[in-house]
């Protein structure tokens, strides 16, 4: 009876145990691949310059989840390339936003030069 209730006891053990491996998510590798590309076009967008804080954000994630998935730590990976791509997509929108508001400023201040321009050789 006993040898019964520790073979059973065993049979339970070994069932959690595989059942705990099983539900291991993968490695995040294509949601890390996406991720890096998001931060190369936040670069190739000016983030460098105009979007510093989300692209640093952006990337220190992605180490984090490349550190997380070498431990084995798959959930925690998933989550961090996951803030990291969103961080990268937000750096890149930032930088276009910021190029797009510095252009439309250089082109109001061409105007004014071109009206001054314009107003004195009017001028008796």
């Amino acid at each position: 009876m006993k040898f019964i209730l520790a073979a059973s006891a065993a049979l339970v053990g070994a069932a959690v145990l595989l059942s705990a491996c099983a539900t291991t998510p993968p490695p995040p590798s294509t949601e890390m691949t996406r991720a890096k590309a998001a931060i190369e076009q936040a670069q190739r967008a000016g983030a460098r310059e105009y979007s510093t804080e989300y692209l640093n954000a952006s990337m220190a994630k992605m180490e984090m989840a490349e550190a997380a998935s070498a431990k084995g730590d798959n959930a925690r990976a998933t989550r961090l390339v996951e803030e990291s791509y969103a961080d990268a997509h937000l750096a890149q929108i930032s930088a276009q936003s910021a190029k797009s508001a510095k252009a439309a400023a250089d082109v109001d201040k061409s105007i004014v030069t071109l009206q001054d321009e314009a107003s004195r050789t009017t001028t008796p």
